[in-house]
């Protein structure tokens, strides 16, 4: 929910971590505003993401995959 012109709260081990959540979720917040009604383009499929899994050695979190 976007709720115009209210405050945000915030948590972290100083003032510089939390004043940087607080940023990092009002930009992902700007980000999704503007892109929500758009289609999707260039999607990754889950096999191309296990991939990318295998090219890196890396494993996506339990269950995020199918």
């Amino acid at each position: 929910m976007v709720w115009a012109q209210h405050g945000i709260y915030g948590a972290g081990k100083d003032l510089y971590e939390t004043f940087g959540l607080i940023e990092t979720a009002e930009k992902a917040a700007e980000i999704y505003m503007k892109t929500a009604h758009l289609p999707l383009a260039n999607t990754i499929t889950d096999r191309q993401l296990h991939l990318m899994e295998e090219s890196f050695g890396v494993k996506a979190r339990e269950g995020y995959l199918e």
